[in-house]
């Protein structure tokens, strides 16, 4: 997968901000309760096995990391470039599977 979330990088900078604050850490239970995103969806983005995301879930993430730190999409998501050749063998690769069937 080319886009990677960075939930867990966020989780972070949001816990060193708060234990400066003499505050206790956010767990992901406390972030699901104060942003309205299920637990499961957290952990699945926190673990980095979600396949996609809700513009919603971005909204209501970036909307409360905000309030205590400078963020941005780019900060929660991030985008890995695959090289030129890696599509091009998946696709012969699959053109030579097809011809094999045939």
């Amino acid at each position: 997968m080319t886009i990677k979330c960075n939930l867990r990088i966020l989780l972070a900078k949001m816990n060193v901000e708060l234990a400066k604050q003499g505050k206790s850490a956010l767990s992901l239970r406390k972030l699901a309760k104060e942003t309205g995103v299920s637990l499961s969806v957290l952990a699945s983005l926190n673990t980095g096995r979600s396949k996609r995301i809700d513009y919603i879930t971005l909204d209501r993430l970036l909307t409360y990391f905000s309030a205590y730190v400078k963020v941005s999409m780019n900060d929660l998501l991030e985008w890995e470039k695959t090289s030129q050749e890696e599509p091009q063998n998946h696709i012969r690769r699959k053109l030579e599977a097809e011809e094999m069937i045939i």
